[in-house]
């Protein structure tokens, strides 16, 4: 699949570049969103940026589904790609059913989730616009997770993509900390981010959305 499903980072610079030569092809005509549906988390890993800034647990109020269809509706600019991610997104029990919605609609759609509530994936359709990025966490348990992942790739259908914080890049150094936050906080990827209240308060931040409101 490329790049495209590989990179943690979906941005211009990771393309090909005859895919950057192709004038009409879909990454170039929208914009990347990365939607922050929670910052709640069964986890609070001191690598995440979420927790990581000095406002260690940030609070948004969280928005519904209907609000999140109208907003992403009313968005200025074509989404080519929208993250899903949080804190843990699935805590949203509406996770799977705006999924498809998204997906139906055209946007390919990215979860980033360490598979705390399998039940809110288990609806979500397969197509080649999802893919869900399981990533097992400094701070979860192996066990947990990796049955949660045998469950999912037998009772789903959608890709996975599972991948594992390694012992040496679980801040033991400098290396890991640096990625989430050097790169993260300062927007390297260029990415937009919006809070879970965006619909209702059209914030949107260059960067993460913890270390603005601890900033600003």
């Amino acid at each position: 699949m490329g790049i495209y499903w590989h990179t943690l980072r979906f941005n211009r610079k990771n393309m090909t570049d005859d895919r950057k030569k192709i004038k009409n092809h879909w990454w170039n005509r929208g914009c990347i969103l990365c939607v922050a549906l929670t910052t709640r988390c069964n986890l609070h890993c001191d690598y995440c940026p979420m927790f990581y800034s000095s406002n260690k647990y940030p609070k948004f109020e969280e928005s519904t589904l209907e609000e999140w269809k109208k907003y992403f509706e009313e968005y200025p600019y074509w989404l080519s790609q929208i993250f899903l991610t949080g804190g843990e997104p699935t805590k949203m029990p509406y996770l799977a059913e705006l999924t498809n919605w998204l997906v139906d609609r055209g946007h390919h759609v990215l979860i980033f989730s360490n598979l705390y509530n399998p039940e809110n994936l288990i609806g979500i359709k397969k197509s080649f616009k999802f893919i869900l990025l399981a990533t097992l966490q400094a701070e979860d348990d192996a066990e947990r997770y990796k049955k949660v992942l045998s469950y999912l790739r037998s009772n789903t259908k959608f890709r996975i993509i599972s991948q594992e914080m390694e012992d040496e890049h679980r801040l033991k150094d400098s290396v890991h900390k640096d990625k989430f936050t050097v790169d993260w906080f300062n927007n390297i990827n260029k990415l937009t981010h919006v809070p879970p209240d965006a619909p209702r308060s059209k914030k949107q931040y260059l960067g993460c959305i913890a270390l603005y409101r601890d900033w600003k």
